[in-house]
């Protein structure tokens, strides 16, 4: 047996023998496309897991203060209260009255706050994480054994600096029926 070796200059073999630049610059911007793609929708998934940890902390303080508006009797007047994880205390008033609405039955946040229906409430977070949030109420009389509640919370401000206007907050709106037995 024999080997056959081939001349380098062989036009067959010389087509093969690597990537021209030109074949080099058209697959890196290939994957630069694909890079700045993939990270545009990392920025996506993450703003999108800020909003909705915003919109799951508003709703559990709206259900909260809901809860304990619910506790108290339809037919009683009273006022309960609510600590946050800054040891602040603040009264929540179980009369009718309240928060300013709009006319869709919402809960105004360009009014002005009405004392004992309004808290700033500060969540529990570490590392400056901690964020403040706007809960508003509004209570109506339906009859002496039953109160329409409207409760309503949204991001205030956010970290160590209080920067309010910077970020997108949605309101959450809970709205019950509270009754004698409650």
């Amino acid at each position: 047996m024999g080997l056959i070796f081939r001349k380098k200059n062989n036009p067959a073999t010389r087509k093969q023998d690597g990537l021209t630049i030109i074949e080099l610059m058209i697959a890196m911007v290939v994957l630069a496309v694909g890079i700045l793609g993939s990270m545009s929708l990392v920025i996506m998934a993450m703003t999108g897991d800020t909003r909705s940890r915003q919109q799951s902390t508003s709703t559990a303080l709206a259900q909260m203060v809901t809860e304990r508006i619910m506790a108290v009797a339809a037919s009683s007047s009273t006022t309960v209260t609510i600590t946050d994880c800054t040891n602040t205390s603040y009264n929540v008033s179980t009369t009718a009255g309240g928060a300013t609405l709009t006319s869709s039955g919402d809960v105004d946040f360009t009014q002005a706050t009405v004392t004992n229906y309004y808290m700033p409430y500060t969540d529990c977070a570490t590392a400056g994480r901690a964020a403040t949030y706007d809960v508003r109420w509004y209570v109506q009389s339906l009859s002496s054994y039953a109160k329409l509640l409207t409760v309503s919370a949204r991001l205030r401000t956010t970290g160590t600096r209080g920067n309010s206007g910077a970020v997108f907050a949605p309101v959450v709106t809970i709205r019950t029926v509270i009754g004698q037995g409650t």
